[in-house]
């Protein structure tokens, strides 16, 4: 989803609505949740997963290495992240 269909699903609400998340998980058990923050970053988790659907990112191509500390930095497109918290 991009930020313009984000905005366009939610202009179709009240703008005084609460705002909450929804996610499940491997037991099927739903949780709802407020949003913790809303970031702008990377869209890998620490195991090298890209939480974009069919994404063709290659780690390679947008990671490099910070000449100075050795670690591996995002040099790719960044993506909004909207922070659940703890699940």
């Amino acid at each position: 989803m991009k930020v313009k269909d984000l905005i366009q699903e939610l202009s179709k609400f009240d703008p005084e609505t609460e705002v909450l998340g929804m996610c499940t998980d491997p037991t099927d058990f739903t949780y709802k949740i407020p949003i913790q923050s809303i970031d702008f970053g990377d869209p890998y988790d620490s195991n090298g997963y890209s939480g974009i659907n069919g994404s063709e990112i290659d780690w390679e191509e947008c990671h490099d290495e910070d000449g100075d500390t050795g670690e591996e930095i995002y040099i790719g497109t960044p993506v909004v992240l909207i922070n659940l918290g703890d699940v």
